[in-house]
């Protein structure tokens, strides 16, 4: 006990020295006297270099906030931007749709695409509509550009579609304006071939390519494509025409199908 007490009278000159000093500067820089303000700011000026890191690390700290908060706004922009591109892209669809449409005095069901792939060697699309809608096997189906395939299995609420890219897809066609006719069938990369085309028949590239009124279940007239090359062969009176389908299906979200067309 009595070390203890010389400790703190060993010690209390000094304690009260750094109380009279934190107090004197407490004084300073409270005052309101004309020199103590500029001694205030001297010494401010002159220490000013031990605020710097605090300066840096709180302008580090409100810089990473407001790179947070915009990165955060720039994903919403591009998902915002991304949902109106979806739109737009599915309301030109309904419109070249609806254009279509106005054209042709056809009945028909609208429909999205619930599965994509190759099923028993089969390029097929399944589809949410099904005979409590009225489809039926064998009818026609088109996206808003063209011709796609036609229903091959139907269900209730579903149906399956056997696309143009399948190998065993036959399809007969026409050539406007020369009127030739042929039988198409898929050959690779949105490119089919129209093979039993006379070689006396008028084609050029750029003719368009039509269903013809010789197709069992297609009606005629429903755009397939355009020509994209002749081809001659030298041991046939036949040529081979090659068209490009106006479809594309490795987009295809949103079919249609052709209900109640006359056909075998």
């Amino acid at each position: 006990m009595a070390n203890a007490g010389l400790l703190n009278e060993k010690n209390l000159p000094v304690s009260t020295l750094l109380i009279c000093i934190l107090l004197s500067i407490f004084l300073i820089f409270s005052s309101e006297n004309e020199k103590i303000q500029s001694f205030r700011v001297y010494t401010t000026d002159k220490f000013s270099f031990l605020y710097q890191p605090f300066n840096w690390i709180d302008n580090q700290s409100f810089l990473m906030k407001r790179v947070e908060v915009l990165a955060s706004e720039n994903l919403k922009l591009n998902l915002e931007n991304q949902i109106l591109s979806s739109n737009e892209l599915e309301n030109k669809r309904l419109r070249e749709f609806l254009d279509f449409k106005a054209k042709r005095d056809y009945n028909f069901i609208g429909s999205d695409v619930i599965s994509k792939g190759t099923n028993s060697n089969l390029n097929a699309f399944l589809i949410n509509q099904g005979s409590n809608s009225g489809v039926k096997k064998n009818d026609p189906v088109l996206s808003s550009k063209g011709v796609v395939g036609k229903i091959i299995a139907v269900s209730d609420n579903h149906s399956s579609v056997q696309l143009i890219s399948d190998g065993n897809f036959r399809l007969s066609v026409k050539i406007v304006p020369s009127e030739s006719e042929g039988i198409m069938r898929w050959r690779s990369n949105q490119i089919c071939e129209i093979f039993e085309v006379k070689k006396t028949a008028k084609v050029n590239i750029g003719d368009i390519v039509l269903t013809s009124n010789l197709s069992s279940y297609f009606p005629p007239d429903l755009p397939v494509g355009k020509v994209i090359s002749i081809h001659d062969k030298s041991d046939s009176f036949n040529k081979i025409v090659r068209l490009e389908l106006y479809a594309d299906l490795s987009t295809i979200n949103q079919l249609f199908i052709i209900v109640d067309t006359d056909g075998e």
